[in-house]
């Protein structure tokens, strides 16, 4: 873990190739967020998507097939299918072309994309919504008691669109 940036590397780089040793895969980098809200732990992937980019709010989670850089390959996370949160890698910040290397937010206050019913304020919420790689308020007793939760949105956030949480993957 390093404090500030990797070697010169933002966080908002985003590469084709690999850093290799200044930022291997799963290299995490802390740093202090932006609004002022504590500290962000930022984590370095590959867009293992065949052709989707990660947007900002996406939630990504491990490539469970494992064949393509085992551990920290990531995909959007598919709808309606809740991960459990130590699938989840974190949340894109911006956007990552698939095929391309870059960071994303594991944990602190970050942008969230809530799916089509929104996020009610001051609730936690999960994986699963109702687009691939958005959020879900986190709904105890209703098929969800195993799935983790990954973030608690501070305010409301309207169907379909992003607004700031804290965000706790991984």
């Amino acid at each position: 873990m390093a404090i500030g940036s990797a070697s010169g590397i933002s966080v908002t780089d985003v590469r084709t190739s690999a850093e290799g040793p200044a930022a291997p895969l799963g290299f995490e980098v802390v740093k202090q967020a932006a609004s002022g809200n504590g500290l962000q732990t930022w984590v370095y992937v590959f867009n293992d998507e065949a052709s989707s980019a990660f947007a900002v709010g996406n939630i990504i989670y491990r490539d469970p097939s494992a064949t393509t850089y085992d551990f920290f390959g990531g995909l959007i996370a598919p709808a309606t299918n809740h991960q459990a949160k130590v699938m989840c890698l974190g949340v894109a910040q911006h956007a990552i072309a698939a095929g391309s290397f870059g960071f994303i937010l594991k944990r602190g206050v970050g942008t969230i994309l809530a799916g089509s019913g929104g996020l009610t304020a001051d609730t936690p919420f999960t994986s699963g919504g109702s687009a691939a790689g958005t959020a879900l308020d986190y709904a105890d007793g209703t098929s969800q008691e195993n799935i983790g939760v990954i973030g608690h949105s501070a305010t409301a956030i309207g169907a379909a669109a992003t607004g700031t949480a804290f965000i706790d993957c991984g």
